[in-house]
């Protein structure tokens, strides 16, 4: 298991963390940590598209305490699916890691 990805996306920003490449399946564990002085609502989702889909979340504004940290493990990604992160605030940070296989 590696680190696969880790970003830190504007305030209300819907961003790609992490694609699966071509010809790849991955299974992948998220952390979102919140690094700020304020609570923040933080959401996930997995889908295919440039943006995530309306049925795709898998989080939809859990809230993050200043210091608290949310973790989704064993998300099982086919290869070119995405892997979709907002937070409320600009003090949210997402990390991946993960396992990636021949399909």
């Amino acid at each position: 298991m590696s680190l696969l990805a880790t970003l830190k996306p504007a305030a209300g920003t819907a961003a790609v963390l992490y694609t699966v490449p071509t010809g790849r399946s991955a299974t992948v564990n998220l952390s979102a940590c919140n690094t700020g002085q304020a609570d923040a609502r933080v959401r996930v989702a997995v889908g295919t598209g440039d943006a995530p889909p309306e049925s795709g979340w898998i989080e939809f504004d859990a809230t993050l305490a200043p210091s608290d940290v949310l973790e989704r493990t064993a998300i099982a990604l086919a290869a070119g699916e995405r892997l979709f992160v907002q937070a409320s605030t600009a003090d949210v940070c997402f990390n991946a890691w993960g396992i990636e296989e021949v399909a």
